[in-house]
């Protein structure tokens, strides 16, 4: 029976540390921009002139970075994606977890702390991931 709490009790806290985690990523993000522009072009654009600026690029320079600057962004991009949905359904089966131990009126605050967790996901998901040009 010991072992049984002990899981438990690890496992919420585990939990309750990863939806801090989004939680306050999510007041960071909202509140403040410490990953510059939230515009892919933009975002670029930002990581260039910062790049050009504190390594004083040549123009041959400039021209090499940038198209590696842009090809990596793409690819960064699909792993946030791919990383998103990980993430997402690892959350998804904490809640369902977290569900099972409590009393129905528990569970529907519960309810609307998941909805909007999920809410402010797809936002974030809107403003720094938009789909691919064409989709």
């Amino acid at each position: 029976m010991k072992r049984w709490k002990i899981i438990t009790a690890l496992t919420l806290v585990f939990t309750l540390g990863i939806l801090t985690g989004v939680v306050g990523t999510g007041l960071v993000l909202k509140h403040g921009k410490p990953f510059g522009p939230r515009d892919p072009e933009k975002r670029k654009a930002f990581i260039m002139q910062r790049l050009v600026h504190k390594l004083d690029l040549t123009a041959d320079q400039k021209e090499r970075v940038a198209a590696i600057v842009n090809r990596r962004h793409a690819q960064a991009r699909d792993q946030f994606r791919k990383h998103r949905q990980t993430l997402h359904a690892f959350l998804l089966e904490s809640f369902a977890e977290i569900r099972m131990e409590l009393t129905p009126a528990q569970q529907i605050k519960l309810d609307a702390l998941q909805a909007d967790m999920e809410e402010r996901f797809r936002e974030r998901a809107r403003h720094f991931h938009p789909p691919p040009p064409g989709h």
